[in-house]
């Protein structure tokens, strides 16, 4: 622990009252602080120049780091040789911006239009936050031979009380039809079974979109659902949604099985 993370110390074991830490949303290393030593993030502050978090620590509140819902990759980073997946940060903010005014992508989007610049900036920088408040990982598929990107794929957990997580993914153009998708889809299911307390991941493709579905299935997922008007769509229309489902115990079987998707 550094020299400010010394003094937080301090304040903590003499403290008698609510602690408070207000930090920015591009401050990682404040806000990993704040997680270590026991503070608790419980929302956002409106200012003048922009949001900033509040993390607070009341005394009584339990000793040690705070619990991660979603750690970090071991490593950094996940590699099956052929796919490499890291963490989306700043220096993806072209990328992204490229990625997701693709009409292809933006029609599966949610909502189906394009980000708009200061959106693109803010999904880049505000990546590392998202994922130690364990809301969402959002990873860059490279392409491992070269180390070019060659899409995205997200994890959204969204039901931690049910442990039930979504993902979502996309690629350029010239990525497509070259197993990327099933291998990114892969990965990020072996790690989220074996490293969170994820039980579901689900994902959705529009009836229409093959494609996606088949990418799917080949990752292990399973359909489960039609969901009828689920999404909304371009003009106010509504679009049905194909839902799929990988469970930890579907990889299990597999691995002893010795089946390969």
């Amino acid at each position: 622990m550094d020299q400010s993370g010394t003094e937080l110390q301090q304040l903590i074991e003499t403290g008698q009252g609510r602690l408070e830490l207000l930090i920015g949303w591009d401050n990682p290393a404040g806000q990993r602080l704040a997680m270590e030593t026991g503070f608790t993030r419980e929302g956002v502050r409106r200012m003048p120049d922009g949001e900033l978090q509040v993390w607070s620590r009341l005394p009584g509140d339990p000793a040690g780091p705070a619990p991660r819902l979603l750690p970090d990759l071991p490593g950094g980073e996940l590699s099956d040789g052929v796919v490499t997946l890291r963490p989306l940060d700043e220096r993806d903010v072209a990328f992204y911006a490229e990625l997701h005014s693709l009409p292809e992508v933006v029609i599966t989007s949610v909502p189906p239009v394009p980000p708009s610049a200061e959106e693109v900036r803010r999904r880049c920088g505000r990546a590392a936050a998202n994922w130690l408040a364990g809301t969402r990982a959002d990873l860059v598929i490279l392409d491992t031979a070269t180390g070019e990107r060659a899409g995205e794929i997200d994890l959204y957990y969204q039901e931690p009380p049910t442990q039930q997580a979504m993902i979502g993914y996309s690629l350029l153009p010239s990525y497509r039809k070259r197993g990327f998708a099933t291998r990114a889809a892969q990965l990020v299911a072996l790690w989220a079974f074996a490293e969170t307390d994820i039980a579901r991941l689900i994902a959705g493709a529009a009836p229409e979109n093959v494609g996606s579905q088949r990418v799917l299935e080949r990752a292990g997922f399973r359909r489960e659902a039609f969901l009828r008007s689920r999404l909304p769509g371009p003009g106010g229309t509504r679009i049905d949604d194909v839902q799929y489902v990988l469970l930890a115990g579907d990889l299990l079987a597999q691995a002893s099985s010795g089946s390969d998707h």
